[in-house]
């Protein structure tokens, strides 16, 4: 790989998809991953501004106390494009000065990667040098979703305003042209995916060398 230069990847995937396990399985193989959800959590318990701007756009019925209440504030913007648009553009440019915080921070890993439903789309799109989409079946997404505690209805709601895979593979194309793309296929055992996330994985370290 060039020294000096980071190579950073995108993981991405809808609801229930599976990229939580990608993503220990890669820190198994020695990856850095960096979890945008993680991020976002942080901020909306720490950042001040950030409450207050989510208070000032969405109301006081979207906090518990001082706190944002994530499940309140979730269940509001997802059953809205247009609120979850508005989140959006209160929270990304947070969330790109976190994120390019971090990938400063020297790492003894081959290869970074950023999770996140909107990796593409998000603030730090013009980073990826390449991008890992995990898939699978609706069904097994919603069942995934359920198991994790989520009302049906509520991972309905989300699933149908979220980005299906296709689009999401030409927007990266049309993002960033030429960069590889591999689509990790998570519809049989966990044996399965992980020999997926290991071809994958060695095949994105010989393209980015």
């Amino acid at each position: 790989m060039n020294a000096g230069h980071v190579h950073v990847v995108g993981l991405t995937g809808n609801l229930g998809a599976g990229k939580s396990t990608v993503a220990w399985l890669l820190r198994e193989l020695g990856a850095r991953v960096i979890d945008a959800d993680v991020i976002v959590r942080g901020l909306l318990a720490d950042d001040a501004e950030l409450q207050a701007a989510i208070r000032a756009r969405f109301g006081p019925t979207v906090f518990a106390g001082p706190q944002v209440d994530r499940a309140a504030l979730a269940a509001r913007v997802f059953a809205s494009a247009s609120e979850l648009a508005t989140l959006e553009r209160i929270v990304y440019p947070r969330l790109a000065r976190e994120t390019a915080r971090l990938l400063e921070t020297p790492a003894d890993a081959p290869l970074t990667f950023l999770e996140a439903i909107k990796v593409v789309e998000g603030p730090n799109g013009d980073r990826l040098d390449a991008l890992w989409v995990v898939e699978s079946d609706p069904a097994s997404q919603l069942q995934r979703a359920v198991a994790r505690g989520m009302r049906l209805a509520d991972a309905e709601a989300r699933l149908a305003v979220q980005t299906g895979v296709d689009a999401k593979v030409t927007a990266f194309a049309r993002r960033r042209p030429g960069r590889p793309v591999w689509r990790i296929a998570n519809r049989g055992t966990l044996a399965d995916l992980r020999d997926a996330v290991r071809t994958a994985w060695e095949a994105t370290r010989a393209a980015l060398r």
